[in-house]
Parts: structure tokens; sequence; C-alpha cells
């Protein structure tokens, strides 16, 4: 379990690390390389899976989104923008 909880830690850094490193501007932060599969969710956009690999890749009108980790099985409630 804890090292799940460190795998979960770690891919979750690794994304984010890479989000930044890709940005060059707000606008510019999607579509960005995925390390591994990943979706998000949004409970205004029902059935879909949208594309991302960080909850800056959800869309701005989307409410009580999740970051869905493929390899993993974990999901990231995403904050509200």
């Amino acid at each position: 379990m804890a090292s799940m909880k460190v795998s979960f830690a770690f891919i979750l850094l690794l994304s984010g690390l890479l989000v930044l490193s890709e940005m060059g501007s707000a606008e510019a932060a999607c579509p960005v390389r995925c390390i591994q599969g990943s979706y998000i969710t949004c409970g205004n956009y029902p059935s879909k899976q949208l594309g991302g690999c960080d909850c800056q890749c959800a869309p701005k009108d989307g409410k009580n989104c999740r970051l869905h980790f493929l390899s993993t099985g974990g999901t990231f409630d995403c904050p509200k923008h």
C-alpha cells in the first residue's frame, strides 16, 4: 500500500514537471505530451473522457473534474479553476 502511494505521488510530481516544462503560456498548457496514459472526466461532460495529463487541461467550465491515471487506476480531484 505504501509503495502504491509513493508511485502515485511520483506520477503526480512527474506529470506536474512535464506540464511546467511544456508551458510557454497559460493557453499553451494543453495539449501536453503524457508520460503515461491519463484522462479527465467532469460532471457536466457526462460519458466523456477528455484528454490531458494535468488538471490545467480540464475545460474552464468543467465541474467536479477528476484526473484518472490508467497505469495505477488512481484518481485525483482537480481544484476549481
